[in-house]
């Protein structure tokens, strides 16, 4: 009887179920969706580089993805330099698509959370590649891949970890004396 009532809601819960439509994420990028190089991290956010720019689907026709500034996630910057930031620019020429490559060969990049249709980054396009947005709408620059960077967080351990870690010293160093 429970195999049975297992199976009917089973089929009543894929009967009710729709697809999912991805869209904007809005929480912070996780550390899979960035590079951390130079001393900073960097992001490929985006494969345009207008605020809006307009697709055409021929399932939906025509739809506009809103491509976010650089400060809709925390921390995030254009890369122009700065007297704070005076080697950004330098730094992002350096950069090599094999730096966005994952160990399994994956693209590393953040377009799901700066963009509210386009999920993909255009590999070939690579080359073509700025630092800022180009929100004057400028023709030339629409196709252009867009990369965001932010200065690196120093990673510091939990005091859990600092705890186990002085613990174990602690236990090496009465083992020694017991030793003796």
């Amino acid at each position: 009887m429970i195999k049975y009532s297992f199976k009917l809601i089973t089929a009543l819960f894929l009967l009710a179920s729709s697809s999912a439509i991805a869209g904007l994420i809005t929480t912070e990028l996780s550390e899979d969706t960035y590079i951390s190089y130079g001393g900073y991290d960097w992001t490929w956010a985006s494969p345009v580089n207008v605020t809006n720019y307009e697709l055409y689907d021929f399932n939906n026709g025509k739809r506009v993805n809103e491509f976010k500034s650089a400060d809709f996630h925390t921390g995030w910057m254009e890369i122009v330099n700065t007297n704070s930031n005076p080697d950004l620019e330098r730094l992002f020429l350096e950069l090599e698509l094999s730096n966005f490559t994952s160990n399994n060969g994956f693209i590393i990049n953040s377009v799901s959370y700066w963009n509210t249709i386009i999920t993909e980054v255009d590999v070939d396009q690579f080359g073509e590649r700025l630092g800022k947005k180009n929100d004057l709408g400028n023709e030339q620059y629409f196709n252009y891949e867009t990369f965001y960077v932010r200065a690196s967080v120093a990673k510091v351990p939990e005091p859990t970890t600092l705890f186990i870690f002085a613990a174990g010293l602690l236990g090496f160093t009465l083992r020694k004396r017991n030793a003796k």
